[in-house]
């Protein structure tokens, strides 16, 4: 039977692995691009869309034009259908391109620890993996350490008794450090990461059935789930700009006498959503 304090904190980590999940699932379909799709069918061009009716033929369009199909899109926290020049813009990937290595590198880190059954075991794993990551990031600095993405992996090699060494290696336990011989799209890159994350939350919440919540287990998942919140924070500020943006322009359409522009009338934009996420 579990004691009081584990009854309180197994429903802290339940209702900390659910705001994360409705978090990732929400930022992954605010920031969705329409898909474009080019389909000929029978000599005619189709025009894909979301809508109920489906797909209509249309011979008379250009060739090399592609039709569009809004996926799962929803507007940020209800007041912004972002556009895609304006994600594009904000998350340049070249610009991030290390943060981009750092989300596919987590990411790709995740999948092989999804297959462990056991949950202590998987709870364990997720806190290596979470230790070996900072301590790359932190030692890497401006001088990332690469390595070339089909070179053999030392994953399942024993974990080193101190993590600065397997740093110094190459060697992790958990960490996949690889680097794709091609350039990363950030978008592209932080919807899968999304996906993997609200996976890696759910069976972590499964797990909690079958382990005994101790305050050691607690504060494990407490530093796991402190690592993905930073990583979610960062991006929530960078949209709530856009929204401020977005916002701001539209209000000074309205404006007739430009009132807006005067410093004794300047638009309150004093707000952001990302505390929701706290």
């Amino acid at each position: 039977m579990a004691s009081p304090a584990g009854n309180v904190w197994e429903l802290s980590i339940r209702e900390l692995i659910n705001k994360r999940i409705v978090t990732f699932r929400h930022l992954r379909n605010s920031m969705a691009l329409p898909l474009e799709l080019d389909i000929i069918a029978g000599g005619s061009r189709l025009n894909v869309n979301g809508n109920s009716n489906g797909a209509t033929s249309e011979a008379a369009q250009p060739h090399g034009s592609a039709a569009k199909l809004n996926n799962k899109r929803r507007a940020y926290f209800n007041t912004l259908l972002f556009d895609a020049d304006d994600l594009r813009g904000m998350f340049n990937s070249i610009r991030l391109r290390k943060r981009t290595r750092a989300y596919f590198m987590l990411g790709a880190s995740l999948g092989p620890i999804l297959a462990i059954s056991n949950p202590s075991d998987y709870i364990k794993a997720l806190g290596i993996l979470i230790n070996e990551y900072d301590a790359y990031m932190a030692e890497s600095g401006s001088k990332t350490k690469k390595r070339h993405f089909f070179r053999k992996s030392k994953g399942g090699e024993e974990h080193g008794s101190s993590i600065q060494a397997s740093y110094e290696q190459g060697n992790f336990s958990y960490l996949d450090t690889h680097s794709p011989p091609f350039d990363l799209d950030f978008l592209q890159v932080f919807d899968t990461f999304c996906q993997i994350t609200v996976i890696m939350y759910t069976k972590l919440a499964d797990s909690l059935m079958s382990v005994s919540i101790t305050q050691a287990a607690f504060d494990n998942i407490a530093k796991i789930d402190s690592r993905f919140k930073k990583m979610v924070g960062v991006v929530t500020k960078e949209l709530d700009e856009l929204v401020k943006n977005a916002v701001t322009k539209e209000l000074r359409l309205i404006d007739p006498l430009d009132m807006a522009a005067s410093p004794d009338n300047e638009i309150n934009t004093d707000w952001e959503t990302s505390s929701v996420y706290k």
